[in-house]
């Protein structure tokens, strides 16, 4: 496997997860605007019906809403893990 962090959990459990993260949390707000200002632009040139736009904005609420609760909880119910990085490419070793 290769772009994978390894951690290793005080509990014993290794994690492997890919080195990919998620959009932090001003991206995510970026994300969202921008949704949320297409959809009310399409509402305003009546192409999106007043229920549809609500529900596009109650969702990008919503979303933000469930990965603040995420976030509390993984805090409290899962450990710190001390984090490996393993390189990209391996490592030659030098014949002596």
């Amino acid at each position: 496997m290769r772009e994978v962090w390894i951690r290793h959990r005080p509990d014993g459990v290794t994690e492997l997860s890919p080195t990919l993260a998620p959009l932090d949390r001003e991206e995510r707000w970026i994300v969202a605007f921008t949704v949320a200002m297409v959809a009310v632009g399409f509402f305003m040139a009546g192409a999106l019906p007043a229920p549809m736009l609500a529900a596009v904005l109650v969702s990008c609420i919503a979303g933000e809403v469930v990965l603040g609760a995420k976030v509390i909880l993984l805090a409290l119910l899962r450990p710190r893990a001390e984090v490996l990085e393993i390189p990209t490419r391996p490592l030659r070793r030098r014949a002596e």
